[in-house]
């Protein structure tokens, strides 16, 4: 619940422009390589709960390692491959990270694959550094795009007239998580240019408390702005509207892309040829997520697998080789 071509110019130190944002290289640099350190002791942590690989008695079958960013999508759509691999064949085992370490950790080798790269804008800084030690395998998912968004009871449209209600908001927006890309088009980019600095303060959080907070709100009535992105459940699950943006500051939309190991690619080119066929509609990929909604996360499994029964048709051609 990631997510811009443009130009690039040198501006503060170690940053780089883009589309009119900055992003901060250097410090997702230095994430990215603190957390492909601590990946290894890290592993069994990262995983999320009920969202684990096939047995350890798959003796001879090929073992696949999905990295995942806990947005809704990537949940749901590591879940959906998790399963459509296993029925092949495939050991499967998933890994719950932030952005940064999972950017790094396909291009080192210790991630397979992770199917929620939001290019060319959203994970532009990752990309940069990582591009050339992976592959692209394609677009699965289009178009992606950011904003912040309101309840419609709320009586604000535009991100210009969000800061002259900031006190409605108790002064604050509603974030994820701090190396989520959108936060640094937040605060780089959407604050400065519509004049919310010392009015309204980003607050940090992850993307399961911004929900939260929001369904708190919601059921109460109560003015709040928050991050969202599309796709995303909430949209049909809320009514609420992304606020315009006059200034262009979130930029265009992105698309969502599959990236994978030079030694996935190699070694296991079946296996890729399928992924190279998926593609989802937005219908598609809402009713695959109100699907593990309804359900409930821990319950996704549940979820995907009478997904895939319901859209067996549209599966099996993803498995047909091209």
């Amino acid at each position: 619940m990631i997510r811009r071509r443009g130009r690039q110019a040198s501006s503060r130190e170690g940053t780089t422009v883009r589309f009119g944002r900055v992003w901060r290289t250097a410090t997702a640099v230095v994430a990215a390589a603190a957390m492909t350190l601590t990946m290894a002791a890290c592993a069994n942590n990262g995983d999320d709960e009920g969202f684990s690989g096939g047995g350890g008695d798959d003796k001879g079958a090929k073992e696949v390692t999905l990295g995942f960013i806990a947005w809704d999508e990537n949940i749901a759509v590591t879940e959906l491959w998790k399963q459509l691999l296993e029925a092949k064949g495939y050991k499967v085992n998933t890994k719950q990270l932030e952005a940064a370490p999972l950017f790094s950790g396909v291009a080192s080798g210790s991630l397979d694959v992770f199917m929620d790269a939001w290019l060319p804008g959203t994970h532009a800084d990752y990309w940069k550094q990582y591009g050339e030690k992976v592959n692209d395998i394609g677009v699965w998912y289009e178009p992606a795009d950011l904003g912040l968004a309101v309840p419609s009871y709320v009586k604000v449209d535009s991100l210009a007239e969000l800061k002259d209600h900031a006190d409605e908001f108790d002064g604050k927006i509603t974030g994820i998580e701090p190396s989520a890309g959108m936060m640094k088009i937040l605060k780089d980019e959407v604050v400065p240019q519509y004049g919310m600095d010392g009015k309204l303060r980003v607050t940090q959080s992850s993307t399961p408390a911004m929900l939260a907070s929001l369904d708190k709100a919601y059921q109460a009535k109560k003015p709040i702005v928050v991050t969202m992105w599309r796709p995303h459940w909430a949209f049909s699950k809320y009514d609420i509207k992304y606020l315009d943006d006059p200034k262009k500051a979130w930029g265009e939309p992105d698309k969502i892309h599959t990236i994978t190991s030079k030694d996935f690619s190699k070694n296991n080119a079946e296996a890729e040829g399928w992924m190279k066929n998926f593609k989802l509609t937005p219908d598609q990929l809402q009713e695959l997520e109100n699907k593990i909604q309804e359900e409930g996360v821990k319950n996704k499994d549940v979820a995907v697998k009478a997904w895939i029964e319901d859209n067996k048709k549209l599966t099996d051609s993803w498995l047909t080789a091209k």
